[in-house]
C-alpha cells in the first residue's frame, strides 16, 4: 500500500516536471501597453540653499546668477560677488510625469549638483519650474533634499571646506552630489489623453515578436469577435473598438489586458563573466559537434534519443550522467544545453572553462541561441 502511494507521489512529480517545460500564460498587461499611454520626461535647473559651507564656491557662477534672478523678481537687486560663502549650489532637477496625471499630484524628483559643491546634505530645493521637450510647464519642484548619506565633515574650527581638502572613499560609495525631494514635484498641467473618443487602439508590445503578436490577435478576436484584432507587425496590434463598447474604452481595456496568452521568445543564454553564472531560456539545442578543449574532449552525436514514458520520468531522480568513452565525453545530438552544462559541471569543471566551451560551441554554429555575454 505505501509502495503504490510512493509510486502515485512519483507519477506526479514526473507529470509536474513535464508541465515545468511548458510556457506559461501571462496577462496581456504585463506584455503590451496602449500606444500613447507613456511616461514623460520633465527637467528643469533649480538652486539649492541652506547648505553648510558644502555648496558652489565663490568662482562658479552656476549657482550665483540664478539666485541673482530670482531676488530681482523679488525686489532683491543684487550682484554675484555680493554672495558669500558656499550655502547654495546649482542643480539640475529631473522628475518622471506617468500618464493620466491630474493637477496637484506629487511627484518624486532627483536633484543632481551641476557646479564644484561638494555636498547637498541639508538643503533645501528652491521653487523649479519642470518643463517637458516642448519647453511647456508641467510640475513646479521645491523642498528638503533627502537621501544623502553623511560623509562631508567639517573641521574643528572651519566654517567651511574646500573640495581638495575632501576625497571621497570609494569603499563607502557615498555620492552626496545627487539627492532627492520625496513628493516635492508638483503636477500643474495635465497631459490630455483621450480614448473615448478612439475607434481604434493600439497595442505596443514590450518586446517584439511576430509569434507573440500573433497570439495575442487571435486571443483578442477569441474574446471580441473575428475581425476585431489583427498583428500589424511583430511589435503592434491594432485593436477596432466594437460598437457596444465606442465611448468606453476603460471598460475594453480592461477586459483585453487581462485576457492570458503564452508570449514567445528566441532562445538565449546569459553568461556572466564576472560570478560565472549562465542562464538559459527554453528552447536552446546544441546541434552535433565534436570539443577538444585542454584535457577535456566532448563529442555531441546525432542519434535520437529514445522516449522517457512519465512513469520513467517520475522514477528518475537526476538526468542520466553524459558517457565516457576512450577520455571523450558523449551527448546525443540535439541535447539540451542544460543537459551540457550539468554533465560539465558533474566533471569538475570550472566556470572560467565552462565559459570558454559555451563560446566555442557559439563560434562554431552549433549553439542555436543568441549568446550574450556580459
Amino acid at each position: 500500500m505505501i509502495k503504490n502511494h510512493y509510486t502515485k507521489i512519483l507519477i506526479l512529480i514526473g507529470l509536474f516536471c513535464i508541465c515545468s517545460g511548458q510556457l506559461y500564460a501571462v496577462r496581456v498587461k504585463d506584455l503590451a501597453g496602449i500606444r500613447g499611454m507613456r511616461d514623460n520626461q520633465l527637467s528643469g535647473f533649480g538652486i539649492v540653499v541652506g547648505l553648510n559651507g558644502t555648496g558652489d564656491s565663490q568662482e562658479s557662477l552656476m549657482s550665483r546668477k540664478p539666485l541673482r534672478n530670482a531676488l530681482e523678481r523679488m525686489a532683491i537687486s543684487i550682484t554675484p560677488n555680493e554672495i558669500k560663502g558656499r550655502s547654495i549650489a546649482g542643480v539640475m532637477v529631473n522628475a518622471t510625469l506617468p500618464p493620466f496625471s491630474k493637477q496637484g499630484q506629487k511627484l518624486d524628483v532627483t536633484v543632481s549638483a551641476v557646479g564644484d559643491a561638494i555636498s547637498l546634505r541639508g538643503g533645501i530645493l528652491f521653487v523649479t519650474p519642470l518643463r517637458g521637450h516642448n519647453r511647456e510647464v508641467y510640475a513646479v519642484a521645491q523642498g528638503p533634499i533627502v537621501g544623502i548619506p553623511m560623509g562631508v565633515e567639517l573641521p574643528t574650527g572651519r566654517s567651511q571646506i574646500g573640495a581638495a581638502e575632501y576625497a571621497f572613499d570609494p569603499r563607502r560609495s557615498i555620492v552626496p552630489t545627487v539627492g532627492f525631494v520625496i513628493g516635492g514635484g508638483l503636477v500643474e498641467r495635465e497631459i490630455d489623453i483621450d480614448l473615448n473618443s478612439r475607434t481604434r487602439l493600439f497595442l505596443n508590445l514590450r518586446d517584439a515578436d511576430f509569434t507573440t503578436a500573433f497570439r495575442l490577435s487571435k486571443a483578442i478576436n477569441k474574446s471580441l469577435g473575428d475581425g476585431s484584432a489583427r498583428a500589424v507587425d511583430a511589435g503592434t496590434v491594432e485593436v477596432s473598438v466594437p460598437a457596444s463598447y465606442l465611448g468606453q474604452a476603460v471598460e475594453l481595456i480592461s477586459r483585453v489586458e487581462n485576457l492570458e496568452i503564452e508570449p514567445d521568445t528566441i532562445a538565449k543564454v546569459v553568461l556572466d563573466e564576472r560570478t560565472g553564472t549562465v542562464v538559459m531560456g527554453t528552447n536552446v539545442k546544441i546541434l552535433p559537434i565534436a570539443i577538444s578543449f585542454g584535457n577535456l574532449n566532448i563529442k555531441i552525436g546525432d542519434e535520437t534519443p529514445e522516449p522517457v514514458s512519465v512513469l520513467q520520468t517520475a522514477q528518475r531522480e537526476v538526468p542520466p550522467p553524459p558517457v565516457f568513452e576512450n577520455g571523450v565525453i558523449l551527448f546525443k545530438g540535439g541535447v539540451d544545453i542544460k543537459e551540457v552544462v550539468d554533465g560539465l559541471n558533474k566533471i569538475g569543471i570550472s566556470n572560467a572553462d565552462l565559459l570558454e566551451v559555451l563560446r566555442t560551441i557559439k563560434s562554431a554554429g552549433a549553439l542555436q541561441a543568441e549568446l550574450i555575454i556580459k
